[in-house]
């Protein structure tokens, strides 16, 4: 006689673990699967062009932004899960930009953009435009010159359209940095040109280590304009042209030489 009489109830014992096994394989397939970036997967669908105006362009204009070349998504700013399907379980953590508590609250967005633009945010939190959010949350913030998402502001109209919400002839706020702002920047565009073309140079002659004195140079003078102190600003607007248009111009006569064959 069997104690373990296994081999009486063997197909059915086997049955009913067979049974068991498939229940969480079925149970895990009944749940949708989230794709590997469910936030972009979702927002990227045509339906929000007429559903959600406003979402369809927030994509479109991420889309191809320096923010999308570095890797940035929209949980790296607004929170959220992009690894769940589900619109309640992907919003976790999202609170209203009204919501003081919000990355996205207009006096938040300064430390928002500074948690990847550090020198920029330390230069601004210098200015008097800091200082007039910090105290009363009206003085300008990152979005008002650069939007949302477009991280470039060349253009003297769009710093002009900026300036210009608070300082004007009816505020009497000030309202000549606007054409301080615009002649400075029109000179920052300047030494960039001179900037790309060494950059091009030192390229093409294998030392691209040269670039990053030019880079550095360049790069401070930028970050120094978000304190917005356009007294100190200019002269060195001024100092960084002058150098680089040198440096290009050492550049130019060199690889002109050379083409003479001399």
């Amino acid at each position: 006689m069997d104690i373990f009489p296994i081999r009486n109830h063997s197909i059915p014992l086997l049955g009913i673990l067979a049974a068991l096994s498939a229940f969480p394989r079925a149970a895990a397939a009944a749940e949708p699967a989230a794709p590997a970036e469910s936030c972009i997967e979702c927002h990227k669908d045509e339906k929000f062009r007429v559903q959600n105006k406003k979402i369809y362009d927030y994509y479109q204009e991420w889309k191809g932004s320096a923010h999308d070349l570095a890797g940035l998504s929209c949980t790296a700013c607004h929170n959220g899960d992009p690894t769940k399907a589900g619109k309640e379980a992907a919003h976790a953590g999202i609170v209203p930009q009204s919501d003081p508590a919000s990355p996205f609250h207009y006096k938040n967005i300064p430390k928002t953009c500074g948690g990847c633009h550090q020198p920029v945010l330390a230069r601004f939190a210098k200015s008097r435009h800091f200082a007039q959010l910090e105290s009363t949350g009206r003085g300008p913030n990152c979005i008002t010159c650069h939007g949302a998402l477009n991280s470039k502001v060349y253009s003297t109209t769009i710093v002009e359209r900026a300036c210009s919400n608070c300082h004007n002839a009816k505020t009497k706020n000030h309202p000549e940095v606007i054409a301080q702002a615009q002649e400075i920047l029109g000179r920052l565009n300047h030494a960039n040109g001179y900037r790309k073309g060494l950059k091009f140079y030192y390229k093409s002659i294998k030392k691209p280590e040269a670039m990053v004195k030019v880079d550095k140079a360049y790069t401070d003078t930028i970050n120094f304009w978000h304190e917005f102190d356009f007294k100190k600003l200019k002269p060195r607007s001024q100092d960084l042209l002058t150098e680089l248009k040198s440096l290009y111009l050492e550049a130019h006569k060199e690889q002109s030489g050379k083409g003479d064959g001399k």
